[in-house]
């Protein structure tokens, strides 16, 4: 009896709280309020490269200088009709309807990745994507064709650059390195296959 007993016990110990849990696939069962947490963080992203945009154009205009540590950071006010490096200037209608795209699959990454890692550096990268996106969109000379307001020069690195990228480039490797961390960590499943 006292056997039976310890059975039913160890049975209702293993059984889940929570019927759905059992349908969800491993790591991606979301405590509450994590989306908001994803979102808040993207949000957050797009804020911070928005008001310092905001603030460069204000400080930096008429060709306004700011050199910070000798001349190894300067601050000055670079309008970008291409992608990075100013690639693409010319098809800015093109390099928009790209940026809209990378918005979405870095959001879709937020909202899948199997890590907080992986989520926190998408939505991060998503709110400087997002950032400047909407340059595109709010910047003169117009809806689709508006320039990136870029305004941080580094001595030793050529193009000039704004939060909203630092946010997106950081964001992707974050996210790349917690995915990788979170594949290794994993020893059941296997690395694709090179071919």
């Amino acid at each position: 009896m006292l056997g039976s007993m310890t059975n039913a016990c160890r049975l209702r110990r293993s059984a889940p709280l929570d019927p759905a849990a059992e349908a969800r696939p491993a790591g991606r069962g979301w405590p509450s309020g994590s989306v908001l947490l994803w979102t808040g963080v993207a949000l957050l992203s797009l804020a911070a490269g928005a008001g310092t945009k905001a603030w460069a154009l204000a400080a930096l205009r008429h060709g306004h200088r700011i050199a910070v540590a000798g001349s190894l950071l300067r601050l000055q006010l670079v309008a970008n009709h291409g992608a990075a490096f100013g690639i693409g200037a010319g098809y800015e209608p093109l390099i928009a309807v790209v940026s809209l795209a990378g918005v979405v699959l870095l959001g879709v990454w937020a909202h899948y990745a199997a890590g907080n890692t992986s989520r926190f550096g998408a939505a991060l990268a998503a709110g400087g994507a997002a950032g400047n996106l909407l340059d595109r969109l709010i910047r003169p000379p117009g809806v689709l064709h508006g320039a990136v307001t870029d305004w941080i020069h580094v001595s030793f690195y050529g193009p000039t650059f704004n939060l909203a990228d630092v946010f997106l480039r950081a964001g992707v490797l974050i996210a790349a390195a917690g995915w990788l961390w979170n594949r290794r960590s994993q020893p059941g499943r296997p690395w694709p296959r090179q071919i």
